[in-house]
C-alpha cells in the first residue's frame, strides 16, 4: 500500500512537473551568505528552462573586492519528463575574501531565446578572523568522500645535492576521478633557491600509472629546475591547486523502491571544487669545499670561458669591443663575469651584460656574456692581462681556473686638428677653393661713402659664446656619467621608477592584446626587478617576505606594503592559471601595481628630502 501511494505521487509530479515549470528563469545563489576573510565563496548562476542549448552571450558581474581563484565551471543538467525536455545550466566562481565588510554581488545577465534575463543581487558579509568551523567540516567532508581518489604530489630527482647543484622537482596531479578544471591557487615557494621553470603544455596529456594497486590517470601541472644558494636542510614548500571535481549526488533511503532512482541513468552530476596541497619536500644540500680559489665568485655547474676583442689596431680615441663568455650547464644566472684590469690611459664604461638561459633536455644551460667598451686615449702599445674565471665542476668534484688569452692593442696617432700646420691645407681641393677667393686687384678706388660705426650683432655674440659653452657642457656631462655608471646600485637605485613604468606600460600593451599569460609574467617581472633595485638586493637572495620587512623599515606604509603583497601574489596565480583570470581582475591588478610603485617612490622621496635638510 505504502508503495503504490508514492509511485502514485511521483507519476503525478512527474505530469505537473513541466506545467509548475517556468520556462526561462535565471537564479545566483551562495553557498554561504556569511564568511571569514580569507575564506572561500562559491556563487553559481543558474539558468533553467526548456530549451537550455540556446543559452548565449552569459556575462559574469564584477566580483570586487573579492578575488576570481577558479572559474566559471560550466554544468549541463537535462531531464525529459513525459516526452518535454528541461534542464539547465549553472556557472560556478570560486571567490577569495580578501578584506572584511558588506558587499554586494551584481547581476549577471544571460540571453535566452531572444531575451535578456538577469539575476538578482546578492549580500555576502565577509568578517575578521579565522573561516567559520562549518565550512572546514564541509572541506573535510568533501575531502573525506574524495579519499585517496585524487592527489597532489611533489617529488625531486635528487633528496642529497651540492650547493649550485641542479634538482628538478615535479608537480603533479593523480586521479580516478572526472577533473573538470584546475587551478594553481598558490605556487610554492623556493626560499634560498634560485629557480628556473620549465615551459609545460598549456593542455598536458594524461599518462597512467599504478599506485599501491590503484589506476590513476597522472598529469603533470608544473616541474622547475632549483639551484640551492646555502648549505643545510631546505624545505619546499607545497603547492596549492583546487581542483572543480565532477562528482555523483545518490539518494539514501532504506525503501527498496528508491534504489529504482538510484540507478546510474537516474543520478545527476554535481561539479565541486576542492583545494588539495602537495606533499612538503625536505632537501639536503652539502656545501662545496672550502678551499676555493681566490677568482672564485659562486659559479658551480659545467661552463667554458673565452673572451675576444673586434680590433687589435686602432687610433687613439676610437673604441674596442672586448667580449666575455660564459657558456655551459649550472646557475648561469648567478654567475659573475671577471672584470679585465686596464692600463690607466684606456677608458672604460659598465659592461652589457646579456643572458641566454635554454631549458631544454631537463637541464638549465645557456650563455652569459658581457661587452666592454674600450677606449685608448695615448698611441702605444697596450696589453690587457688575462682575465681568470674559476668555477666549482660537479663531475670533477673541484674548482676549475679557466683563463683568456692575453690581449695585445696597437694604438696609433689620432686626428688632433689643434697642431695641424700650413701643409694641412695643401691637398687639391684647397688649393682649389682658395682658387676662387682670389680677386683682380683694382687701380683705382672708385667712389666711397662713410659706412658708419661697425654695429655688434647679436648672432656673431651668440657665434662667439657656443663653442665655449658646449665644451663646458660635454664636460660636465662626461665627468657625470662617469660618477653614474661607477655607483651602478645607486643607478639602479635613481632608475627603478622609471624603469618600471615602462615596463607597465609594456604590460598595458599586452593586456589591450589580449595575451593575459605574457601579461601577468610582464606585471610580476617588473615589480620584482623594481624591489630588487630599489632594495639594492641581489636576484639570488630577493624573496617577497624579505622585500616587504625591508620596506617597513624605509617607513613604507602598510597599506601600500599589503597592496604590493596582493599585486605579486595575484600575478604569480594568473601566471599559473591564466583561465581564473578575469579582464576586470587583470585591469585592477596593474592599477594597484601602478599605485603601490607609486606610494614607494614618493616614501623614498619623502625621506630624501629629509636626509638632505638634516
Amino acid at each position: 500500500m505504502k508503495r503504490s501511494i508514492i509511485y502514485i505521487t511521483f507519476v503525478l509530479f512527474a505530469a505537473l512537473l513541466p506545467l509548475c515549470a517556468q520556462d526561462g528563469t535565471f537564479t545566483a545563489s551562495v553557498d554561504q551568505n556569511k564568511v571569514a576573510a580569507g575564506s572561500q565563496v562559491q556563487v553559481t548562476f543558474t539558468v533553467s528552462g526548456g530549451e537550455v542549448n540556446g543559452v548565449k552571450n552569459f556575462k559574469a558581474p564584477n566580483f570586487t573586492p573579492f578575488v576570481v581563484t577558479s572559474g566559471p565551471s560550466q554544468s549541463t543538467n537535462m531531464q525529459w519528463i513525459n516526452g518535454q525536455m528541461s534542464g539547465s545550466v549553472s556557472y560556478t566562481y570560486m571567490l577569495y575574501a580578501r578584506q572584511a565588510g558588506k558587499f554586494t554581488i551584481e547581476p549577471a545577465t544571460i540571453e535566452y531565446k531572444g531575451n535578456t534575463l538577469k539575476t538578482d543581487p546578492l549580500s555576502v558579509e565577509v568578517t575578521q578572523g579565522k573561516p567559520q568551523q562549518s565550512q572546514k567540516k564541509q572541506e573535510e567532508a568533501g575531502a573525506a568522500s574524495v579519499g585517496d581518489n585524487l592527489f597532489i604530489k611533489a617529488s625531486a630527482d635528487k633528496q642529497r645535492v651540492r650547493l649550485g647543484e641542479q634538482l628538478t622537482v615535479t608537480f603533479r596531479l593523480y586521479t580516478r576521478l572526472s577533473v573538470a578544471a584546475y587551478d594553481l591557487t598558490k605556487a610554492p615557494t623556493f626560499e634560498r633557491f634560485w629557480s628556473e621553470d620549465f615551459d609545460m603544455p598549456k593542455q598536458p596529456a594524461a599518462s597512467n600509472e599504478t599506485v599501491n594497486g590503484k589506476q590513476y590517470r597522472v598529469l603533470t601541472m608544473k616541474k622547475t629546475a632549483l639551484f640551492a644558494t646555502q648549505a643545510g636542510q631546505l624545505k619546499i614548500a607545497p603547492l596549492e591547486v583546487t581542483c572543480s571535481v565532477q562528482m555523483q549526488s545518490k539518494r539514501r533511503s532504506n525503501d527498496p523502491f528508491d534504489s529504482f532512482f538510484n540507478d546510474p541513468f537516474f543520478q545527476q552530476v554535481q561539479t565541486v571544487n576542492m583545494n588539495f596541497k602537495s606533499n612538503p619536500l625536505t632537501i639536503t644540500v652539502d656545501p662545496i669545499p672550502a678551499n676555493a680559489p681566490s677568482g672564485f665568485s659562486g659559479a658551480i655547474g659545467h661552463f667554458t670561458f673565452s673572451a675576444s676583442a673586434d680590433k687589435k689596431r686602432v687610433k687613439a680615441g676610437d673604441a674596442i669591443t672586448l667580449k666575455l663568455a660564459v657558456s655551459g650547464t649550472g646557475n648561469i644566472k648567478l654567475v659573475t663575469m671577471p672584470k679585465p684590469q686596464l692600463p690607466a690611459d684606456i677608458e672604460s664604461y659598465e659592461p652589457k651584460i646579456a643572458e641566454d638561459v635554454q631549458r631544454d633536455g631537463g637541464s638549465i644551460h645557456g650563455t652569459k656574456t658581457a661587452e666592454y667598451l674600450l677606449i685608448p686615449r695615448n698611441q702605444g702599445v697596450r696589453a690587457v692581462e688575462p682575465m681568470l674565471f674559476c668555477y666549482y665542476d660537479l663531475e670533477r668534484r673541484e674548482y676549475v681556473s679557466l683563463r683568456s688569452p692575453r690581449f695585445e692593442f696597437t694604438i696609433e696617432q689620432g686626428k688632433d686638428f689643434s697642431s695641424a700646420g700650413p701643409a694641412s691645407h695643401t691637398d687639391k681641393e684647397d688649393v682649389r677653393v682658395l682658387g676662387e677667393d682670389i680677386r683682380y686687384i683694382k687701380l683705382s678706388l672708385g667712389s666711397l661713402q662713410h659706412a658708419g660705426d661697425t654695429e655688434f650683432h647679436l648672432w656673431f655674440l651668440i657665434g662667439l659664446l657656443l663653442p665655449p659653452i658646449g665644451f663646458i657642457g660635454s664636460w660636465v656631462y662626461r665627468k657625470r656619467m662617469e660618477k653614474i655608471y661607477g655607483n651602478m646600485p645607486k643607478l639602479l637605485f635613481e632608475t627603478a621608477g622609471r624603469e618600471v613604468n615602462k615596463r607597465l606600460k609594456k604590460a598595458r600593451v599586452l593586456l589591450q592584446q589580449g595575451n593575459p599569460q605574457s601579461y601577468n609574467e610582464e606585471v610580476l617581472k617588473a615589480i620584482s626587478e623594481y624591489l630588487e633595485h630599489k632594495l639594492n638586493t641581489p636576484k639570488a637572495h630577493f624573496s617577497l617576505d624579505r622585500a616587504l620587512v625591508q620596506l617597513q623599515e624605509h617607513n613604507v606604509t602598510a597599506g601600500v606594503r599589503e597592496k604590493l603583497k596582493f599585486c605579486m601574489e595575484r600575478a604569480e596565480f594568473a601566471r599559473y592559471a591564466p583561465g581564473a583570470d578575469t579582464a576586470e581582475a587583470r585591469k585592477e591588478l596593474i592599477d594597484a601595481a601602478a599605485e603601490a610603485i607609486q606610494g614607494i617612490e614618493s616614501t623614498f622621496r619623502k625621506r630624501s628630502k629629509e636626509e638632505k635638510r638634516s
